[in-house]
């Protein structure tokens, strides 16, 4: 016998053996594990698995493998391959076995845990039918051979038979488990009657609601006739169904009231004749059913129609019932609605009783779907008026039916166009608006805001001034907030400030719980300027006045001392005859007048400096309008033998009106150099600072005479006033600086002491 020939009886024995192994399975798994094992095991395989079609027939879900040469255990991993993906896809799509002998060289193949060289894959069909595919790897090339090919699919071929009986088996199983769960477990009364000969009828099995429903014993049943179980009243009207079923050779369902203890049930019954192949009845199988509380629903579903009936004649809105969109009934308010007899409703279509077009512009004639909408009808007047129509279906025995509720809403439509003109109205004002409009919560956030704010607040749309947080973004400090009045200040995108005027008001819930604030918000800051500056011309003509007042009295006491000496003198001189007297008198009156024209001088100086006062301001270096003066008063300066010290800043400036800054240095540092030290060094010093928001400081000191401050010192700045004993001395210059300081919104301040000196302090471009 040649090799070939013991190879073949070789496989013929294994077909053998996987045939009588699969003889002893009964389930799906069993039959794949019994294949798997013997393919490892008796073909020498390294490896094999079984993969059955799912359901849906998408994947091949493996369901048995095993490695030989690892010694691995079972595999249970419910491995999932698409259909028409790797070797294994593409067999079970072509239902075609194949033998790949080398694997790098196929595109199919994919690779899993490690890479085998050669593949055999056969599918197992039932009548056409893909049911799975059994597949096996070997790390050698060229290791199938097709012998292999022919055994894997005659077990395939058993396999699919063993597989389709399994299945069968098991949907017959389940079926049976599932019939019995229900035979026990149903509420409906099932049993079975055998019919015999002469119309006798034996029950052969009844289930659990049978006896439990009726009340009955199994022995009271089983084996029984009808005429044994029921009384004779009821027999024979279960009798008399029974034969109308075998004669009729059809179902027949009837009912039959029972009692079960103190209450009677009413049981409908379906009883089905069996027969035989000779066309003889030989079963009657029935299904009853408690329909008692089913009657009693019908009975209270015939209340609710008369329920219904009542509420349909006396309800407050116009109900029409359609048929084929024809009205078929209406109840007594729709007359009123409509302005309509009922003759006039009854038998017409709806889009008869409206216009042609409905406000939408759409034709009232057009099929219109169940649910909430409005229509306009027409009363019987010729007047329109709108409704709210609640569109339903009804059913109603076999037909059905359609049933419009309709409520006039005329009245609130109205009203919504009141509504909707109000609300233009104020979007009108929200959006045109020159003063700012919101609306914000409680929580700091805005809700709506006007254009005119967007602007006012330097934000570039509504979303992004929407999106801020008011406490946060909109003050300077968080308790700004909740303290502010009428008129506050808030903070602009930019961080600049801005001042505004609210009006507005708190919107709240039932609980008195604020849901909302409204406001108009309008940008004060130009107004409050001006208001400012108004102020300040007002404290300045009040200055002014008081100025005038303060000239006026000294107009007044000095011209009319000069005016009275005068006059005495003129008198004296009337008088006296003595040549002598005379002429003294005369040089009396010259020296008079003489003072009286210094008087109108100074007087005019002063009228000078209040002329003065809207003078252009310019901008002058201070250093250098410094070293003009000490110029001008060099010799003096020498001949005093004065040490200037100055520390001023070479880029300081200040605001001034210059003929009055060149007044005020000659003046205060020419008193400094007459009032000098007469012994010792005499030292004036200069400074200058630079102080915030660009004011200026400058003192002037020195270490002369001083004055006594607690004698003077609130006569200092005043008219006439001098304090030493020098024959030029007039009292008028340091009236005219304070006058001169103060013009220039400035002011001067005093400090000094007997024999140690005195020190001016200036301020300049002072803010108010």
């Amino acid at each position: 016998m040649s090799n070939t020939q013991i190879r073949e009886e070789r496989y013929l024995d294994i077909i053998n053996q996987f045939a009588v192994g699969l003889l002893n399975q009964s389930t799906i798994k069993e039959t794949l594990w019994s294949v798997i094992d013997n393919v490892v095991s008796k073909l020498d395989f390294y490896d094999c698995a079984i993969y059955l079609l799912d359901e849906n027939k998408e994947h091949l879900i493996q369901v048995a493998s095993q490695a030989y040469k690892n010694k691995e255990p079972r595999n249970t991993n419910a491995t999932l391959i698409k259909m028409g993906t790797g070797i294994v896809g593409k067999t079970a799509i072509e239902k075609k076995a194949r033998i790949t002998n080398d694997t790098s060289q196929s595109e199919d193949y994919i690779s899993d845990d490690e890479w085998r060289f050669s593949e055999i894959t056969v599918p197992i069909i039932h009548e056409n039918e893909l049911i799975g595919i059994i597949d096996s790897e070997h790390p050698d090339k060229d290791f199938f051979q097709p012998i292999h090919l022919n055994i894997l699919t005659t077990i395939a071929s058993m396999v699919a038979i063993k597989v389709v009986q399994a299945r069968h088996l098991e949907n017959l199983e389940a079926r049976e488990k599932s019939f019995n769960l229900i035979y026990s477990s149903t509420n409906d009364l099932i049993f079975l009657m055998e019919v015999e000969p002469d119309h006798i009828y034996r029950c052969v099995s009844v289930n659990r609601a049978y006896l439990e429903l009726t009340g009955k014993k199994r022995s009271q049943v089983i084996g029984k006739t009808v005429d044994d179980i029921w009384d004779p009243k009821r027999a024979k009207i279960i009798l008399a169904h029974y034969l109308e079923a075998i004669e009729t050779k059809k179902p027949v369902t009837y009912q039959i009231e029972f009692g079960t203890g103190e209450e009677s049930i009413i049981v409908e019954t379906k009883i089905t004749p069996v027969f035989d192949y000779k066309g003889r009845c030989t079963n009657l199988s029935g299904i009853s059913r408690d329909i008692t509380a089913a009657k009693q629903a019908r009975d209270e579903l015939r209340q609710e129609r008369e329920k219904y009936q009542t509420l349909f004649s006396k309800a407050n809105d116009a109900i029409f019932i359609l048929k084929d969109d024809v009205i078929i009934e209406c109840n007594d308010i729709t007359t009123q609605v409509f302005g309509r007899e009922r003759k006039d409703l009854v038998g017409r279509k709806p889009h008869e009783l409206s216009p042609e077009f409905q406000p939408d512009g759409q034709r009232s004639d057009r099929e219109v779907p169940v649910g909430n909408f409005e229509w306009l009808h027409t009363k019987g007047d010729g007047s329109l008026f709108t409704v709210d129509v609640a569109l339903t279906e009804l059913s109603f025995g076999n037909g059905q039916y359609v049933q419009a509720i309709m409520r006039d809403i005329t009245e609130r439509i109205e009203a919504e166009e009141i509504l909707r003109a109000s609300e233009k109205r104020y979007r009108t004002i929200f959006e045109n608006s020159l003063d700012g409009i919101y609306k914000s919560t409680p929580e700091g956030k805005f809700v709506e805001v006007s254009p005119a704010l967007v602007a006012m607040l330097g934000y570039d749309s509504e979303e992004e001034l929407l999106a801020i947080n008011i406490k946060d973004d909109l003050y300077f400090k968080h308790e700004d907030r909740y303290k502010h009045s009428n008129q506050y200040r808030l903070k602009k995108k930019d961080g600049s400030e801005i001042w505004v005027e609210d009006h507005g008001f708190y919107h709240y819930d039932d609980s008195g719980k604020v849901l909302y604030h409204h406001g108009i918000l309008r940008d004060v800051t130009a107004k409050n300027q001006k208001q400012k500056e108004m102020q300040k011309l007002l404290d300045v003509t009040s200055d002014q006045n008081k100025r005038l007042q303060n000239f006026a009295n000294i107009v007044s006491h000095n011209i009319r001392s000069h005016s009275a000496n005068l006059t005495s003198l003129v008198s004296f001189m009337e008088i006296t005859t003595d040549p002598d007297e005379k002429e003294k008198m005369f040089q009396m009156l010259k020296s008079s007048t003489s003072q009286l024209e210094e008087t109108i001088m100074n007087l005019n100086e002063i009228i000078t400096v209040n002329q003065n006062l809207n003078k252009p301001i310019e901008q002058r270096n201070l250093l250098e309008e410094v070293e003009k003066t000490l110029q001008v008063l060099n010799l003096e300066i020498l001949e005093g033998g004065v040490t200037i010290k100055t520390n001023i800043e070479p880029e300081l400036t200040i605001q001034i009106i210059p003929a009055y800054l060149d007044s005020i240095l000659l003046n205060l540092i020419g008193n400094a150099v007459k009032y000098r030290k007469r012994s010792g060094k005499a030292v004036i010093k200069i400074t200058a600072k630079a102080l915030k928001r660009g004011e200026v400081r400058v003192r002037i000191a020195d270490n002369g005479l001083g004055i006594d401050m607690a004698a003077y010192g609130d006569k200092v700045f005043g008219m006439y006033k001098t304090f030493h004993d020098n024959e030029d001395a007039r009292g008028f210059g340091l009236y005219i600086t304070k006058n001169q300081i103060e013009a220039m919104t400035g002011r001067i301040e005093v400090d000094s002491q007997v024999g140690k000196g005195t020190t001016f302090t200036l301020y300049f471009n002072e803010k108010h």
